[in-house]
């Protein structure tokens, strides 16, 4: 995919800071769900639902392309779409600057294959936020690891390991913790 990408991960604050500001919302297929449950990728469908992909402009066509099947949504529609994607533990992706929110998960998405299928690690631009745990109150229930797409949270002989530069900052493992351990903190240079 190489250094230019068309997606950066986003925290959960900042998809619903985006959704919320904008009155007309529309919804389409996802690019990677869509395909893969027609059957017409190498790998099978996960069965994550596959209207997602939120968008704050009606898409133009690139030439030679098929046009986008939009829908025309409500902010409380679009809203209730973001909830339930939040509470299965997945993650959001920015695309097209702001211009899109896809809905994405490690285990379905184009984006995590190369070109025979296989899983890869999607180099994608990471949020400008990456996680800081308060290990104290960290009681080490596997919770956060289970929701981590880019595999920065394990659990190793009883320990919580974090490895920091896997990090992408989605904020799927803040919310999910049940002690209240894990803050998303402004990212600095080099993490």
């Amino acid at each position: 995919m190489g250094t230019q990408h068309a997606h950066r991960v986003c925290t959960y604050s900042e998809a619903e800071k985006a959704i919320r500001a904008h009155s007309k919302i529309f919804v389409n297929d996802c690019f990677c769900r869509g395909p893969a449950k027609a059957g017409k990728t190498k790998w099978e469908y996960c069965g994550h639902p596959v209207k997602t992909c939120m968008g704050f402009h009606k898409p133009k066509p690139a030439k030679g392309q098929p046009s986008f099947k939009v829908t025309e949504i409500s902010a409380t529609k679009a809203l209730s779409i973001f909830e339930k994607w939040k509470k299965q533990g997945n993650f959001f992706r920015f695309m097209a600057g702001k211009g899109w929110i896809c809905c994405c998960c490690a285990c379905g998405c184009g984006w995590f294959r190369d070109k025979k299928g296989k899983l890869v690690k999607d180099p994608c631009g990471k949020s400008p936020y990456i996680e800081k745990t308060e290990r104290a109150k960290c009681d080490l229930c596997g919770k956060c690891v289970k929701v981590c797409a880019y595999g920065a949270r394990v659990l190793k002989g009883g320990k919580l390991v974090i490895t920091r530069k896997n990090c992408y900052g989605c904020s799927a493992c803040e919310y999910v913790c049940p002690q209240d351990a894990i803050r998303m903190v402004r990212r600095v240079k080099g993490s």
